[in-house]
């Protein structure tokens, strides 16, 4: 009868353990579907296209800098050519303005807990920018009253969707 208790007994704690380490097994593939989940839509909804637009700014800013852009001098709003404006009225601030609207839009959807300053401070710049455009269309010349965050911008975008696309790899 003791053997009757110690192999009923033993049956038992075998699938108790095999229903504890399921359930645990279970829930660790959850969590991991859930952030894997969040992982795509993070670069799927805000930090894929802020890359891909930023580096189609990044090319053309490369290429107006060496060719068509004025010298820093007389890049002021007076002193700018009409080229230049056309440049960025008609690609770099309507690609700025896709890349604000999609932080506003997905601002869940950050890495971090707050906003980061590059994307504040480069959100801050287009609306500051869209000001300057529409004071030109009344003829009055100024300069954005926040500037572009520049490099820190760039930096931040591409370490974000870098190190996105490790953890999607990973999961």
């Amino acid at each position: 009868m003791a053997a009757a208790i110690i192999t009923a007994s033993a049956s038992v704690a075998v699938a108790v353990l095999a229903f504890v380490l399921n359930r645990r097994s279970q829930s660790r593939q959850e969590l991991r579907q859930a952030r894997l989940a969040r992982v795509n839509s993070q670069l799927r909804d805000l930090y894929g296209p802020l890359n891909a637009i930023m580096d189609a700014n990044e090319r053309i800013w490369e290429v107006l800098r060496t060719s068509q852009l004025p010298e820093a001098a007389k890049r002021s709003p007076a002193g700018g050519t009409p080229e230049w404006r056309r440049w960025r009225d008609e690609a770099l601030q309507p690609a700025n303005r896709l890349m604000r609207d999609l932080i506003f839009e997905h601002a869940d959807l950050l890495v971090e807990a707050e906003v980061p300053e590059p994307l504040r401070d480069f959100c801050a710049h287009v609306s500051a920018q869209d000001i300057v455009q529409a004071a030109e269309t009344d003829g009055v010349t100024e300069r954005a009253l926040i500037a572009h965050p520049g490099n820190d911008y760039v930096v931040y975008i591409r370490r974000a969707f870098t190190d996105l696309k490790k953890q999607q790899a990973s999961l």
